[in-house]
């Protein structure tokens, strides 16, 4: 089993592929990781340096896999950050022909876009993601703040994130949604959201602990990699966001301004702390 994680790469920390590729590969996964670009550190920092790779490029790199390796072992295409239009639609193109050769393939995608401080992408990738790569995906994991942008409704509560999120269902072939960094007055929680269920995991606050850059990447991975294991939605989110908790607290505890990836890597294996999930 394998999946093609098309995102962009950090030589140093982890975000994109640095941090998706090591997620899987700990859970017991082969993921190539095919990088849509290459700085040497995530945007978060004061600067940073590097270059986005071509289509042209990022096409030839993924016809060769396709030839020399093949893609009958490929389970899923994973996407995030798309920094570009053309980016996703070799994305959307990619997962057609995976599914071409091995048809119960899925495609995750992470909808980049934004948080409560707003949209940080391209003017023209909001429209793209919503009309072009949410009806290509099986698997969406928007935040509250993206989902209620692709869904043109309101996610303020547990009632409207449910909402928002079937609406999403709807639109092509997405069959879960799953919606992270809800607050709650305990801490923070995420919804898993199907045509037939809805489930909910809350964790507490974590003291002293930063903006971390990486760490969507990182739930969206592990979450990904226990769902093609388990096929169960309820199953994935626990997991997911137990093991995203103990490397964060891990990280919180270093001061770390970088995940604690490898110091912490256990927890993606055996959650040190198993939240349990509620039925909405």
């Amino acid at each position: 089993m394998a999946v093609l994680s098309v995102q962009s790469r950090v030589v140093a920390g982890y975000a994109g592929n640095s941090a998706a590729v090591f997620c899987l590969q700990r859970a017991g996964i082969d993921c190539w990781g095919l990088d849509t670009l290459q700085f040497s550190n995530h945007t978060g920092y004061e600067g940073f340096s590097g270059r986005v790779f071509s289509q042209d490029q990022l096409q030839t790199v993924y016809d060769g896999v396709k030839k020399y390796i093949g893609l009958k072992k490929c389970q899923a295409v994973l996407s995030g950050y798309l920094g570009t239009k053309e980016t996703g639609e070799l994305v959307v193109r990619i997962a057609k022909d995976v599914r071409s050769q091995n048809p119960s393939a899925v495609y995750c995608c992470d909808p980049v876009l934004g948080d409560d401080e707003g949209i940080y992408v391209a003017p023209d990738i909001p429209a793209f993601m919503r009309e072009k790569v949410l009806p290509a995906a099986d698997i969406i994991i928007p935040n509250r703040f993206e989902l209620s942008v692709l869904s043109g409704c309101p996610a303020d509560n547990e009632d409207e994130i449910v909402t928002a999120a079937r609406s999403l269902l709807k639109k092509g072939r997405t069959s879960v949604c799953v919606v992270t960094g809800i607050g709650i007055k305990q801490g923070i929680g995420a919804v898993a959201v199907s045509d037939s269920s809805a489930y909910c995991v809350e964790t507490p606050f974590i003291e002293n602990l930063d903006d971390i850059g990486g760490a969507g990447d990182m739930t969206t991975a592990l979450f990904l990699a226990e769902f093609l294991k388990t096929h169960d939605v309820s199953a994935a989110l626990s997991k997911a966001v137990s093991s995203s908790f103990g490397i964060l607290r891990e990280t919180a505890l270093r001061g770390s301004s970088e995940l604690c990836l490898t110091e912490a890597q256990q927890e993606i294996q055996q959650p040190s702390q198993l939240f349990k999930v509620r039925k909405i």
